[in-house]
């Protein structure tokens, strides 16, 4: 085992100890009726509840369109492994962090009742241990990545045989599903969940966030820059799990061209996985490996570029995720371009990321040959582009002219239970 898969595995395994060791206490606590410790400010009549083990950024801009469009507050119970204070963003009326299932148990029968849970995945099953809390409160499920989807009913890893049940439990028990892509569709369709029991569904993109709309002098005029800002993964990662985000021969066909190529890693990204990157910044003068940078000023920094750059190409042959992750997949990056005010750069094997782009004509899709030529194919397209098309789709893909959808659905689930 090397050096960065160790530094890898100490983390989870810390973790993991942590959490066992003090759910045995807080299992205690609860069977003694023992309340936590919640701030007054918390204890929101009539709220809804966001529940994640991982923090997602569109929690964040989601909970503060609806309070601001609705009035309604939300309160965030996540994980405190799986916080990340920069996508939380301003749109809690109040955070609680849970450490394990007991806890989590013990801080929702504390809190007032709410009006609505709604839970985030992946993961499912902090979500599901919330639903079965609260049995008399509607419950929505939020599926941006759909894991059924990704690695199918049998996968090989143990957590994720562990986590599926709960991601099925979810989906067919719900009173509400929140699709961001087309995955969840296939997801009922391969748990064999029956339309006439699958819960009502919302169709609801990530969508830009009216308030990072910017558009910025760009860092230069005579070189093209691509930007990509995500997830990265070290060599030692498996390439059967991660090979979609291991960029290091992506990083030599594009620079070798006199490309620049930017990227922002995700504030979650693990320190064993950008050290390859680190260095590799450091003799490679076109490839720029930066900081992570929250919501709140992410698209003043990817505004500078000229292309957002996200492709999903993998080797076919011994890849572990399915082809149809990458086909009903969408991801939060494509909608922080939009907002930076940049063209995007996506790989026609994203089927529903391309269509979106091409639809609204903010960039175009591309054929795994076409990454050799790409250079020329940008000079014509940069020469050619008209940034008013950008700035047209990001309103019309906007939390501002969506949320009113989502508050409406939410109100449609309450009424219905």
């Amino acid at each position: 085992m090397n050096a960065l898969v160790w530094r890898t595995w100490k983390v989870k395994i810390a973790r993991e100890l942590r959490v066992r060791g003090s759910a045995v206490i807080d299992a205690v606590l609860y069977a003694l009726h023992v309340p936590p410790s919640i701030p007054a400010t918390a204890k929101v009549d009539d709220a809804l509840f966001y529940v994640a083990e991982l923090l997602m950024a569109r929690a964040g801009r989601m909970a503060k369109w609806v309070t601001r469009q609705s009035g309604r507050k939300v309160v965030l119970f996540c994980h405190r492994e799986g916080y990340i204070p920069e996508f939380a963003g301003e749109g809690f009326a109040a955070v609680l962090l849970y450490r394990n299932a007991w806890h989590l148990r013990r801080l929702l029968r504390t809190m007032p009742t709410p009006w609505i849970v709604h839970g985030f995945a992946p993961k499912s099953h902090y979500p599901d241990v919330a639903r079965r809390a609260l049995p008399n409160v509607p419950y929505i499920h939020d599926l941006q990545d759909t894991l059924v989807v990704y690695y199918g009913t049998t996968p090989t890893k143990r957590w994720l045989r562990a986590e599926l049940p709960h991601e099925r439990a979810c989906m067919a028990e719900a009173d509400g599903v929140i699709a961001h892509s087309l995955e969840p569709a296939e997801g009922f369709r391969r748990y064999g969940i029956p339309h006439r029991t699958r819960p009502r569904t919302l169709f609801f993109p990530l969508y830009c966030d009216d308030d990072r709309f910017v558009t910025m002098p760009k860092i230069s005029a005579t070189e093209t820059h691509l930007v990509y800002a995500g997830g990265v993964a070290g060599s030692h990662r498996d390439p059967r799990y991660f090979g979609n985000i291991q960029f290091f021969g992506l990083i030599e066909t594009l620079t070798k061209q006199d490309l620049h190529l930017h990227i922002y890693p995700s504030p979650t990204t693990l320190a064993a996985d950008r050290t390859e990157y680190e260095a590799l910044a450091k003799t490679n003068l076109r490839f720029h490996y930066h900081e992570p940078v929250g919501q709140e000023k992410l698209a003043e920094e990817l505004g500078r570029y000229h292309f957002g750059f996200h492709l999903g190409f993998v080797n076919d042959g011994d890849h572990q995720q399915s082809t149809a992750k990458y086909r009903l997949c969408t991801t939060l990056k494509l909608f922080n371009f939009l907002e930076a005010g940049i063209q995007v750069i996506s790989s026609v094997n994203l089927d529903f990321q391309a269509w979106m782009i091409t639809r609204h004509h903010a960039g175009i899709a591309i054929e795994r040959e076409d990454i050799a030529l790409l250079a020329e194919r940008l000079r014509v397209l940069n020469n050619a582009s008209d940034p008013w098309n950008v700035e047209r789709a990001r309103v019309r893909l906007s939390l501002k002219e969506n949320t009113r959808r989502l508050i409406a659905f939410y109100e449609a689930v309450h009424s219905g239970k």
